[in-house]
């Protein structure tokens, strides 16, 4: 008795595969050819379609989801993946944001993953949110090794005219050099140095440029090597951009922007490149207002670990200020305690992780304002009191100028909790006398914290309060 098959089962697919590449079929049309037969000759709908013509289990295919998204824990699992591909006869309906990210999975467009049974199935008001994608149909072209290949000449004769010898020629060729490759590195980082000197908007632009670059580069043909170092590239931009798109307040762009740098630090594979990505994300997602997110992000970037010349305090510290955003105590001094053992630590930092290792001002503004925020007000004040002599102590040419006016704003803030307006007045006048400049989000997100603080009950009658909040008003409309 023979065993029963399913329609499209792996030998299928096995067999029909077989018979593309003999065809001349280059490997990466196969698996639109795949979809294409497992739709029209075996009946399949098209997600599951594609999802096998890419040869990826339920479960490979939510692991590679998670990934796509930008958080392997995202959540996704193989059960959803199949409840999407049953509707709508019955389980679930894909989203058209699920739906692309599918396609990139798959590698194909959103319209490809839709057939006329999903359309007719929709609400009107569904069907409306998906005409956008209408247009992305199935489409597979005849690969250019097919139409050189003449039909009369089986495709393992062994003398192909030298076709197989200029496609292996063909593969040596690369678009890019070695010393390309390091001149993009020595940019990239020589950006880097420049951040604390220049606006954020001037570093978001000549970042966009290299970005630019860097996805021509990747669209041509390179060895693998050089391949992985332009994703490693990408990753790194990706990053920065959304750093200094979240100075900007742009925090949208900026999740969008490490969403990108994730999946080309996933792609290359890189410990480094992951934390970096993490870093950036913590940040981004403790001003945006997610503090528990932030913590979560950073502690899950220490997980990476590369070698000695990566240092652990920068993400100790943002798990740290995370935390603090919820006033989580516990959690707060657990960090600080982790950082303060290992600060004082003499570390040569590797010019590729430079960016994201904050210098030593800014490491001990991030443990004062934490402390700060879970009422350890004495600690907090030593803390800021550290970070501004540190600040002071660097070349001018490497002190982030918002660092000195963040440190002014909770400094003032700390001499508020201990009952002190006129030591908190001192901190806030001198930075009322600074020359109005375009100034990171988080400065302008600070002064919003100490003018309500200045306008709460406890300094209602104070005529010098009041002076303050106006005055701080004004500069806060002035951004």
């Amino acid at each position: 008795m023979s065993r029963q098959t399913k329609p499209g089962d792996k030998a299928y697919r096995t067999g029909l595969r077989g018979r593309l590449t003999a065809l001349g079929v280059a490997d990466e049309h196969v698996p639109a050819w795949v979809a294409r037969d497992l739709i029209q000759e075996c009946r399949l709908r098209p997600r599951t379609a594609w999802r096998l013509a890419s040869e990826l289990s339920l479960e490979m295919a939510a692991h590679r989801y998670n990934v796509v998204h930008g958080d392997p824990r995202a959540g996704m699992r193989g059960s959803r993946i199949w409840e999407y591909e049953k509707w709508p006869d019955r389980g679930v309906r894909p989203t058209l944001p699920t739906l692309r990210i599918l396609a990139q999975v798959y590698g194909t467009e959103c319209g490809s993953l839709i057939d006329l049974r999903d359309l007719e199935s929709l609400r009107p008001k569904e069907l409306a949110e998906y005409r956008s994608v209408f247009h992305e149909t199935a489409t597979v072209s005849q690969p250019a090794a097919v139409a050189r290949r003449s039909w009369g000449s089986p495709a393992t004769d062994p003398h192909p005219d030298g076709e197989v010898l200029a496609e292996a020629v063909n593969l040596t060729k690369t678009n890019v050099d070695d010393v390309q490759i390091e001149d993009l590195w020595s940019e990239m980082n020589s950006l880097g140095d420049a951040y604390p000197r220049m606006s954020p908007a001037s570093v978001l632009r000549q970042l966009s440029v290299m970005r630019a670059r860097l996805s021509t580069l990747i669209e041509g043909r390179q060895r693998p090597k050089q391949t992985r170092d332009l994703y490693l590239l990408s990753a790194k931009c990706c990053a920065m951009m959304a750093w200094t798109a979240a100075d900007l307040g742009r925090y949208d762009l900026a999740q969008e922007l490490n969403s990108a740098a994730w999946l080309y630090g996933s792609y290359a594979d890189d410990q480094l490149a992951r934390r970096q990505v993490r870093s950036s994300q913590a940040r981004v997602a403790y001003w945006a207002g997610n503090g528990v997110e932030s913590a979560r992000l950073a502690a899950d970037g220490l997980r990476y670990r590369v070698n000695r010349s990566v240092t652990d305090l920068p993400l100790i510290l943002a798990e740290a200020r995370g935390w603090a955003g919820v006033q989580a105590e516990r959690q707060v001094l657990d960090a600080i305690g982790r950082w303060s053992r290992i600060e004082d630590t003499d570390l040569t930092v590797a010019d590729e992780d430079r960016f994201f290792n904050i210098s030593k001002d800014r490491r001990h503004y991030m443990a004062g304002t934490s402390l700060l925020s879970v009422g350890r007000t004495d600690l907090a004040l030593a803390e800021l009191r550290t970070a501004r002599e540190e600040h002071l102590t660097l070349p001018p040419e490497q002190r982030w100028e918002a660092m000195e006016l963040m440190i002014q704003i909770d400094t003032g803030r700390a001499y508020l909790r201990l009952g002190e307006l006129d030591g908190a007045a001192e901190e806030l006048e001198s930075f009322l006398e600074a020359d109005v400049a375009p100034r990171p989000d988080m400065v302008r997100s600070m002064l919003r914290v100490v003018t309500t603080e200045l306008a709460g009950f406890r300094w209602h009658g104070s005529a010098m309060a009041q002076a303050l909040v106006e005055a701080l008003l004004d500069v806060c409309t002035s951004f």
